[in-house]
């Protein structure tokens, strides 16, 4: 299945349910199946999911007779009466309940034998950077399988076979690399590439971001960073990743701590609840009580916001100077929870990037 494919099923998943505030349209029934992310193996089966059906009101009624509806024929299928779900082919789809006139939705995951996914699958850096390619692999049965990597050679960067470090040596690519994994009855590949970049003014910057769990990104970004001056205090970091449609932004990775970038530095991100972010008279852009990211995506009719958990990183590999700023290089790894999942473990995104980015000063008074 193809990225544009899997961008299209996260965004189905975007919203499960809907609060009105009497500001909006009137609510809606709405069918909810669970668990809305749930994995399995080729040829394996899965129980009937359950299905809660929600009135108007907001009251669980009876849903009466169920039918289900694979949305990828060629990675699961499902009886449409009793809901059994049958493992076709690796991949990712959408299982569809309908219940009462109103239909849900819940996202599953295929996976033959052996399975190695890179989690990060696009790594932009400068001449000097390394970074460790992160990895899964899944495996049904037996020890766990013997991971290497492969690239050509090649004089812009240089992958360790038994670790996955890459180190970036010359401006170039995009150029390929090969994660392998092998048990004793299977093999299995994924293949990423690796972009050198060195900017020659602040007007660019290139990134690329993961998104997984309930809501799956993997995208190109544009990217900037800036040392502002937040409200009565000293300068402070903020690093921007955004998907643009034309002149609209529907895509953003932010990451603010709480100190300026001036020389490379690894920098902890912490956590930030909705309150913090979206409560009356709180000032999360220009008064950060602490580091903190967030990933947020826009379609036409919702938008929905993950913010960031403890735990997170965003680390600083480079600055190097620029007319009119610097260009600095890094990478950012942190665990993200849905605003609209936020009591669910199911919320928990795991977001991962990196960047070479401008880097500008911005002393002016800041304005959220």
């Amino acid at each position: 299945m193809n990225r544009f494919a899997l961008a299209a099923i996260a965004a189905g998943l975007f919203v499960l349910a809907a609060c009105g505030d009497g500001s909006g349209p009137a609510p809606q029934p709405v069918v909810i199946v669970t668990p809305i992310l749930d994995s399995l193996f080729v040829g394996d089966t899965l129980a009937p999911k359950t299905v809660t059906y929600l009135d108007a009101a907001g009251d669980t009624q009876p849903t009466g007779p169920v039918r289900w509806l694979s949305g990828s024929p060629s990675v699961f299928t499902v009886d449409s009466v009793s809901g059994i779900v049958v493992g076709t082919g690796a991949g990712i789809g959408l299982l569809y309940a309908r219940a009462n006139g109103v239909t849900g939705q819940a996202l599953l995951v295929v996976s033959r034998p052996l399975e190695i996914r890179l989690l990060l699958d696009t790594i932009y850096q400068m001449p000097g950077d390394t970074f460790t390619v992160p990895v899964e692999v899944l495996v049904k049965s037996g020890p766990a399988p013997t991971v290497w990597f492969t690239a050509l050679a090649n004089a812009v960067f240089a992958i360790d076979s038994t670790t996955g470090r890459d180190s970036a040596k010359a401006v170039g690519g995009p150029l390929t690399f090969i994660a392998h994994a092998a048990s004793a009855t299977d093999t299995g590949a994924d293949t990423g590439a690796v972009e050198v970049v060195l900017l020659s003014d602040t007007t660019g910057g290139k990134a690329y971001f993961t998104v997984l769990g309930t809501a799956i990104r993997r995208t190109r970004a544009g990217v900037r960073g800036v040392n502002y001056k937040r409200q009565g205090d000293s300068l402070t970091f903020r690093l921007n990743a955004n998907v643009a449609v034309g002149t609209i932004n529907v895509e953003n990775v932010i990451l603010t701590v709480r100190t300026p970038v001036i020389v490379p530095f690894t920098f902890a991100i912490d956590s930030i609840s909705p309150l913090e972010a979206f409560g009356a008279g709180n000032d999360f852009v220009c008064r950060p009580a602490r580091p903190w990211g967030l990933w947020s995506f826009r379609t036409s009719t919702t938008t929905i916001t993950a913010l960031s958990r403890p735990g997170g990183t965003l680390r600083i590999n480079r600055i190097v100077p620029l007319t009119n700023g610097f260009a600095i290089s890094g990478s950012f790894s942190f665990l993200a929870l849905r605003t609209d999942l936020y009591d669910d473990p199911l919320g928990v995104l795991p977001v991962r990037g990196t960047f070479v980015a401008p880097l500008i000063a911005d002393n002016r008074p800041c304005v959220s």
